[in-house]
């Protein structure tokens, strides 16, 4: 049986910045790539903040209260954790923003308030190459469809 061909690409790839990452028992919590992104290392002063939503924002602060773990990971007090309303051993969604050297630890309602319904995403699957290619903003900013005009260079050719 032939393969589908050449299939357009459906999303454009992206700089990492996001990852789900888990409390450890202690309240730590960290991500390598993305700290590397941000050029954190060890033992580097920061400020942990609370934003009105919920969220955590950690900064680089050479007058913060706090400073990055030897494992460069960041420790986030149980009470803060508390008054966010975070568990240890929960997972949340880290966001890296390296023009102000900072991550934000957002919580999983934050991720089921903006991505789209998964339930309605299943029922309206098609199996791959059938059908047009998908509109997407293009990373110009322009729309378009992603990946129409570069099928040869995903199939090899």
């Amino acid at each position: 049986m032939p393969g589908p061909g050449a299939l357009p690409v459906l999303r454009a790839p992206q700089s990492r910045r996001h990852a789900i990452r888990t409390f450890d028992e202690k309240g730590r919590i960290g991500d390598r790539l993305l700290f590397g992104v941000l050029e954190w290392h060890s033992r580097m002063p920061v400020s942990i903040r609370v934003h009105a939503g919920g969220a955590l924002v950690v900064c680089r602060d050479p007058r913060g209260g706090s400073a990055l773990t030897e494992r460069t990971m960041v420790a986030v007090p149980a009470p803060i954790l508390r008054w966010c309303g975070f568990a240890r051993r929960e997972q949340v969604l880290l966001v890296a923003v390296p023009s102000l050297s900072a991550l934000v630890i957002h919580g999983q309602e934050t991720l089921d308030r903006l991505l789209p319904d998964p339930e309605r995403m299943v029922t309206e699957a098609r199996p791959a190459g059938e059908g047009s290619p998908v509109s997407r903003t293009l990373p110009s900013g322009t729309p378009g469809v992603v990946g129409a005009d570069r099928g040869a260079e995903v199939a090899g050719g």
